[in-house]
């Protein structure tokens, strides 16, 4: 997942890593805000998921941003001749922003063990057509591991592998954990079947309304 943005460091080109960072560009895809702001929707959509040991990580996470090219700042949003006022900066995404992002989804594997609700959550402040295409791939990934456990099981069937002792154990051992990414794999299919259902009707009714 640290696919898409790179930032360079001592002349070295390096991936995002962090996921502070890329829950906080999600957060100002999803509306323009100053730093205050994006704090506050960042505890309300990833308290207990993602933990911020400081609400200085928020600022961070901003500057880091804007380094990268991936946000830039708005004009001040309350603009004051007091000397002594310090108007709060407010960032939106750009171009490059929005590449990056889509593509970090894009990289999200069905094999990740990400915390419930994460995934979801950030492909929702996408634009339609794009978070459409996001869960589409992610749909076919999901697929694709599901026929790669099928054929594992076909080819350890036609094997005939009756194993004793030990090696029986393995085998038992080896067939729960196949079952259990098996039916994984079935769940996070009927989630994105249902996404891609919700995200079409919602294509729709934007089409609709501007036609």
């Amino acid at each position: 997942m640290e696919m898409g943005a790179r930032e360079i460091t001592d002349g070295s080109v390096l991936p995002m890593r962090s996921a502070i960072n890329w829950a906080v560009l999600g957060l100002v895809i999803e509306r323009p805000g100053h730093g205050y702001d994006v704090l506050q929707r960042f505890e309300s959509a990833y308290t207990g998921v993602i933990e911020l040991t400081s609400h200085s990580q928020i600022n961070g996470a901003l500057k880091a941003l804007e380094q990268r090219g991936m946000i830039e700042r708005l004009r001040p949003d309350d603009p004051n001749p007091d000397a002594q006022a310090r108007p709060r900066a407010c960032y939106r995404p750009t171009t490059t922003g929005l590449r990056d992002y889509e593509q970090w989804l894009n990289s999200f594997s069905p094999r990740g063990a990400d915390a419930p609700g994460v995934f979801a959550r950030q492909v929702a402040v996408l634009p339609t057509a794009t978070a459409l295409g996001v869960i589409e791939r992610y749909e076919q990934a999901c697929l694709n591991e599901t026929s790669m456990i099928r054929v594992a099981r076909a080819q350890e069937s036609a094997g005939g592998r009756a194993a004793v002792g030990r090696a029986g154990d393995q085998s038992l051992e080896a067939q729960l954990i196949s079952e259990e990414k098996h039916l994984a794999l079935a769940a996070k299919i009927q989630w994105a079947r249902y996404a891609r259902s919700r995200i079409e009707a919602l294509r729709a009714s934007e089409r609709e309304s501007h036609s």
